[in-house]
């Protein structure tokens, strides 16, 4: 029956998208889980893909963010009866299209990573804060210590270095 409805969702994506803008593989894991992996290159089709798991009666879990290279990349995790359907999509201008009006279960996830991250969503139907305060830069726990290095557990060096080499500045400043 999984095996059925997966071959379903990966018919959809090809129908739905142009072939040559993505790369699509499945796996099964040790406990017989099955996954889809997609990488979207068009950072629009996440707009087709929420559609399609939404047509299936699917949910968004949670979306992923992470800093690589000059650019930020996010893996959406998407669930369709039990088939976790994950979609990497890299940002080069920092921008993404929410899709929150069509999963309503990606609201919270996304307005985490744009308030996390800076980056910016597009038609996000409630954009509010989560946890910063509005005099707190968008994005700016990156610019301190990126959420890879501390759970590399890197942090606490790291982190004491960044602060001291900053306070030394304010100290010559004034």
């Amino acid at each position: 029956m999984k095996e059925t409805l997966k071959r379903k969702i990966i018919a959809e994506i090809k129908e739905r998208l142009d072939k040559d803008k993505y790369d699509i593989k499945d796996e099964l894991d040790l406990y017989g889980n099955i996954q889809i992996w997609l990488k979207l290159y068009d950072r629009k089709d996440i707009l087709h893909i929420a559609q399609i798991v939404k047509d299936f009666g699917g949910r968004c879990v949670i979306i992923s963010a992470y800093k690589k290279d000059d650019h930020h990349v996010l893996v959406y995790h998407l669930d369709i009866d039990g088939i976790l359907l994950n979609v990497e999509v890299e940002l080069f201008d920092n921008t993404v299209d929410s899709i929150t009006p069509i999963l309503k279960s990606a609201d919270w996830t996304e307005r985490e990573f744009k308030e996390m991250f800076g980056i910016k969503l597009l038609n996000h139907p409630n954009p509010k804060r989560l946890f910063l305060d509005e005099s707190i830069a968008e994005g700016i726990l990156g610019e301190y210590m990126p959420l890879s290095q501390a759970m590399n557990g890197a942090a606490t060096c790291s982190m004491w270095e960044k602060i001291e080499s900053e306070r030394h500045k304010d100290e010559q400043n004034n």
